[in-house]
């Protein structure tokens, strides 16, 4: 039934071309864990690209959805429909374990209680049953989340990770973050990579001229993405620039956003800060690529965004805080840095490049640059098939080790009797 959906999304293959990998006579068949678009978010992003992508013509890919269809306003919460969707993913995942028999399981694992406990789901009986697997983390504090867990739910992290093939971490500054757990030389580092359009001159050009300046917060409306920060900035910048426009292109159907919307008719802002909601395709390229500064004000704990690398992509200087993987990603020269949490620092920054067109033409052609060189979804997922590859390939040197030393013990068994 998976395996169905599958084909009438990406496309029927009836008669696959058959090759050999590694020893594989046929494609390997890989089941991808994961959640696919609508609700968008990283990891659903992330998914939908791999299951798309020319990996489909070194492996047979199989996907069980895992995806909640209901706000994400739902996402690590316990309520009836949670636990429900839960099991019935892992009875799913039983069942493709038992009927299509995979080489390799993909899991993209959290790093929260009950998304964890999700996991268990496909890791443990993966592990049970032999199979190779490779877990991809998209965040940046399993160690404090596995570090605050109670006993019994670190047991089960290890107990699902120990015997891990390979671990994806986003970028160099994760790679000891499963320490004590997966040894580091079964971690690989893979950055995020995304599809671009061809490059094009900026929609708007950047102009000191009279120009109604686009200020850009793009991202779920999360008070850990810190959009809060750029909402309180706007007050400063419009002293500055009156005609300036802050948008706001992300889900807004959280607490604090509603809250925030409140907050700016009270002030009379109403006309100047604006909430977009989720926008997709050429319509969220369009904004992006109308807008004259993107922010990204981040002050919890992320992977790497792929918010970073779609304005990267879009040519569009950034002003964000170097949370993560982010100065890794965009360079030393690649956005202003602000202070996490510090409005004021914001609106200056943001002041400093709506006022210099040469300098944010500068930052707009290395951003470009930085993520045709490093971030494309080409080199993502050269990257990813190259782990998936070396995770096969360790399982089986792995299971021959295993089979000689029972060979080995048999053999010595009859040769004392």
């Amino acid at each position: 039934m998976i395996r169905n959906i599958m084909k009438d999304r990406l496309g029927d293959e009836t008669s696959p071309e058959r090759r050999t990998i590694r020893g594989h006579r046929t494609r390997p068949k890989i089941l991808v864990v994961g959640p696919i678009p609508p609700p968008h978010h990283g990891v659903s992003a992330v998914t939908w690209n791999l299951l798309n992508s020319s990996l489909r013509d070194d492996f047979e890919l199989l996907h069980l959805d895992i995806t909640d269809r209901r706000s994400l306003v739902n996402v690590a919460n316990l309520d009836i429909r949670n636990i429900w969707l839960a099991l019935q993913h892992g009875l799913r995942f039983g069942y493709l374990l038992i009927t299509e028999r995979p080489q390799l399981v993909y899991v993209p694992v959290s790093e929260r209680t009950l998304g964890f406990l999700r996991d268990s789901l496909f890791l443990a009986p993966a592990r049970l049953t032999h199979r190779a697997v490779v877990v991809h983390l998209h965040g940046g504090s399993f160690d404090s989340f596995y570090r605050n867990s109670p006993g019994g739910l670190r047991w089960l992290i290890r107990f699902c990770l120990k015997h891990v093939d390979r671990a994806i971490v986003l970028g160099d500054a994760f790679q000891s973050i499963f320490s004590g757990i997966i040894p580091q030389e079964r971690v690989c580092v893979v950055p995020n990579g995304i599809p671009g359009e061809p490059h094009e001159e900026h929609s708007v050009p950047f102009a000191a001229g009279p120009h109604k300046f686009r200020v850009l917060y793009l991202g779920n409306l999360w008070q850990s993405k810190g959009f809060l920060d750029f909402i309180q900035a706007a007050p400063s910048v419009l002293e500055k620039y009156p005609d300036a426009e802050f948008l706001l292109m992300g889900d807004d159907s959280f607490p604090e956003a509603k809250s925030a919307q409140a907050w700016v008719r009270e002030q009379g802002l109403g006309s100047a800060v604006r909430f977009l909601g989720v926008r997709q395709g050429a319509d969220k390229i369009g904004t992006l690529k109308g807008s004259d500064v993107v922010v990204f004000p981040s002050r919890g704990s992320e992977g790497q965004p792929l918010v970073l690398l779609e304005a990267m992509a879009a040519g569009v200087p950034i002003v964000a805080t170097r949370h993560a993987t982010a100065d890794q990603t965009l360079g030393e020269n690649g956005a202003l840095y602000i202070r996490s949490g510090d409005p004021a620092d914001l609106a200056e920054k943001v002041i400093a490049l709506l006022g210099d067109p040469n300098l944010r033409s500068l930052i707009a052609a290395r951003n470009r640059a930085r993520w045709e060189e490093f971030f494309t979804l080409e080199k993502f997922v050269a990257s990813l098939r190259a782990v998936l590859l070396d995770a096969l390939a360790n399982h089986d040197r792995k299971a021959s080790a295993l089979a000689t030393a029972s060979k080995s013990w048999r053999d010595s068994r009859s040769d004392s009797q």
